[in-house]
């Protein structure tokens, strides 16, 4: 019961995370649109594919700070998203003396993101390829620093670690 019980507070963990990470990608992206204004898309997706990317290339070219918003507020997503799920599955070990590796979750959560950069990038608001792969190289880096920052490559201590120095082998 305990083993389920850890895999389903897990879960529940990943999908709380991927709507943290979702708000918190709209929260960022609304500030954003304060200081940088969006492109008038009206009647976007009525457009061609190369109508759509050139509506998009000469919004990339008006503004110095377009791309790079758009990649700080998709970035937002993976960073805030490893965050709270990489200390929610501390937390669990802790608490309920798991041996869950906060890994096995955050690797499948950051391809998520960089999968909905891409699909973003690519084929919602087409900015090209070499766009869509600097975008999502940042977001995955930004995900292993929240990965780190959230304690992820800290070893596990449970109850069979080493505490005192009788207790350890010398071979």
């Amino acid at each position: 019961m305990n083993k389920f019980l850890n895999i389903a507070l897990v879960s529940l963990s990943v999908l709380v995370s991927i709507m943290l990470g979702g708000s918190a990608v709209a929260a960022v992206e609304y500030v954003l649109h304060l200081i940088v204004p969006p492109p008038a898309l009206t009647d976007f997706e009525s457009l061609s594919f190369a109508e759509k990317t050139m509506v998009i290339d000469n919004y990339l070219n008006s503004s110095r700070f377009a791309f790079p918003s758009a990649v700080i507020g998709h970035a937002t997503a993976p960073f805030v998203s490893i965050l709270s799920l990489v200390s929610v599955v501390r937390l669990i070990n802790r608490k309920l003396e798991a041996k869950i590796k906060a890994w096995h979750f955050a690797l499948p959560l950051v391809c998520y993101w960089i999968s909905v950069v891409y699909v973003m990038d690519l084929a919602v608001i087409p900015v090209g390829p070499m766009l869509a792969s600097i975008d999502a190289s940042f977001s995955l880096v930004v995900g292993i620093t929240a990965f780190i920052i959230a304690g992820g490559l800290r070893k596990h201590e449970g109850p069979a670690s080493v505490t005192s120095e009788e207790e350890v082998y010398r071979g």
